[in-house]
């Protein structure tokens, strides 16, 4: 059987003899690519808050954002183990390394590279047919959203957390995904990939729409809170909307859901103006 080899997105080369048959997830979104393309069966624990699908549940958890058990990993004698690059434990997931684990590095801060990981993954996995057709699903989907892109620009202030006041930047999937709905993201020039911002300077960018997230199983308090600023445009005229946090922060293909509903908001200002 050929080598496997496959280049990350840190651009480190992945080498493996065979197909992964234990694999390691250490993000929520690569546990769902992972079962996307039906490698599921192959993964023999996760990372906190992988909950999606269901049945990722059920798998034992080897650490989370602050901490992963690099013992506990060993003793599992995983085949591969893949990892996000902004997850937070990146020390202590290099050593793995030195043990002589492989390690895949995901960093897809762009819709197309969520392709990229499927591809990926298919490679890695043995499930090359299964990652063409998710990929092939997904971008049928995609199609059907790049009308939005030639509309008019509606300025967008994205809401990471309101204490301190945080958004983010050009570099990020959400800032994608408001570029693919027509918007434009009002800070995406900022230095900071997750910029702090003061009201000040939000109420000088006078944003048309505000979005932020919420988790699949809570209603969203936060956007109350904006109706102190009426001075805003986007607050005048009701357009602070909140959107599942699992579809529209994870690099998976259910982000096609969180830019459906973020186009349509977008779009309804159109109209409205």
């Amino acid at each position: 059987m050929a080598e496997i080899v496959v280049v990350d997105d840190l651009g480190q080369t992945v080498r493996l003899e065979k197909a992964a048959e234990r694999i390691v997830s250490l993000a929520p979104h690569l546990t769902e690519n992972l079962f996307a393309i039906s490698a599921g069966n192959s993964v023999i624990a996760v990372s906190a808050f992988s909950n999606f699908p269901p049945q990722a549940q059920q798998l034992p958890s080897v650490g989370d954002f602050q901490h992963v058990n690099v013992e506990k990993i060993i003793s599992l004698q995983p085949d591969l183990v893949v990892a996000w690059v902004d997850g937070g434990d990146t020390t202590s997931i290099g050593q793995l390394q030195k043990f002589g684990i492989p390690v895949y590095w995901s960093k897809p801060n762009k819709i197309a590279g969520i392709v990229t990981e499927f591809n990926h993954l298919g490679k890695l996995t043995g499930k090359h047919q299964k990652a063409d057709d998710v990929i092939a699903e997904f971008n049928r989907s995609l199609a059907s959203l790049n009308q939005y892109q030639a509309r008019e620009k509606i300025p967008v202030f994205y809401q990471v957390w309101s204490t301190p006041l945080q958004t983010l930047n050009k570099n990020t999937l959400i800032n994608d995904v408001i570029s693919l709905c027509g918007g434009v993201n009002v800070f995406a020039e900022a230095l900071a990939t997750v910029p702090q911002v003061a009201m000040e300077q939000v109420i000088a960018k006078n944003p048309e729409v505000i979005l932020g997230s919420h988790a699949f199983d809570d209603s969203p308090v936060w956007p109350a809170a904006w109706s102190e600023w009426p001075m805003i445009s986007a607050v005048a005229n009701q357009r602070v909307h909140s959107v599942n946090a699992d579809w529209l922060s994870r690099h998976t293909a259910r982000i096609l859901l969180g830019a459906q509903e973020v186009c349509r908001y977008l779009e309804q200002a159109r109209v409205s103006e």
